[in-house]
């Protein structure tokens, strides 16, 4: 006798695998995503991610822009410039008095010429934003978090977190960064960290003097940074030199690729070239 089989019974039989493949696909994700937060829960800096308004938070936003004044690292980026950061793909573009520097995410560019903010293009794109986007930017994949007991600045004992990178995650993986952190308030108040891209170097320090919220997060407002000093040097860090972050706005939509695309003047910043 043969057998017919409707067209009813046909979609019963591609559904089934459908529907098993749906389930798998969803408790897959369910479990990745249960096993982050799981590991964000029980990281040493959970609370400074809360008490700076939530890493979830934070990575739901797709653009950040901000004003800078008084960058402290060369004398152009010392004047007023304002950066506009990709999130997802940290890809950074400054617009300063007179240049423009950017990353593209595979290489930096400059205008009007390769000294136009008197520091390596990438440099300043990928790094200056690293540390207006602390402590966020340290629950990044890749990122090596162990806590390290308590540390003194100026009198005041913090909660000392050190970081570290796995091999190949970044562009200079071999940093290390030490984070201190207010134990009444659980904020972030300094870092002092390795400079691997400057050898004349051997640590340098910024503190967090101010705080502003901007879209329920706690971001700097103003930062102060010290040249080759860490807190284990026995002699006092001097003043050092302060800059402001301001005009701070953050969007859920990302910028438009067109934003970071080297222009036909633009001049590639050569150090790139090795990595």
């Amino acid at each position: 006798m043969q057998r017919i089989t409707t067209q009813h019974q046909k979609s019963q039989f591609v559904f089934y695998p459908l529907a098993v493949i749906t389930l798998l696909m969803t408790f897959v994700i369910t479990t990745h995503t249960q096993a982050w937060q799981a590991s964000q829960a029980t990281s040493p800096l959970a609370a400074t991610f809360e008490a700076h308004g939530g890493l979830d938070r934070f990575q739901s936003f797709g653009t950040m822009a901000y004003t800078m004044k008084g960058f402290p690292l060369s004398a152009p980026m010392a004047k007023t410039n304002r950066s506009t950061v990709d999130l997802k793909t940290r890809r950074n573009r400054i617009d300063g008095e007179g240049f423009t520097v950017a990353w593209d995410g595979e290489r930096a560019w400059s205008t009007p010429g390769p000294d136009a903010v008197g520091l390596p293009p990438r440099f300043v794109t990928l790094g200056s934003f690293y540390f207006i986007g602390m402590p966020f930017v340290f629950g990044d994949d890749g990122v090596v978090l162990e806590e390290d007991g308590y540390g003194t600045f100026r009198g005041t004992t913090y909660r000392v977190v050190n970081v570290s990178y796995k091999p190949g995650v970044g562009y200079t993986s071999e940093d290390e960064f030490t984070v201190f952190i207010n134990p009444e308030t659980d904020r972030i108040a300094l870092i002092h960290h390795s400079v691997t891209e400057n050898p004349d170097i051997d640590r340098v320090t910024w503190t967090f003097d101010e705080f502003q919220e901007v879209e329920g997060l706690l971001l700097p407002a103003k930062m102060t940074f010290y040249a080759g000093w860490n807190p284990d040097n026995p002699v006092a860090p001097g003043t050092g030199a302060s800059f402001t972050i301001e005009d701070v706005k953050l969007d859920t939509r990302r910028p438009k690729a067109s934003l970071y695309k080297a222009p036909a003047d633009a001049v590639i910043d050569g150090s790139t070239d090795d990595d």
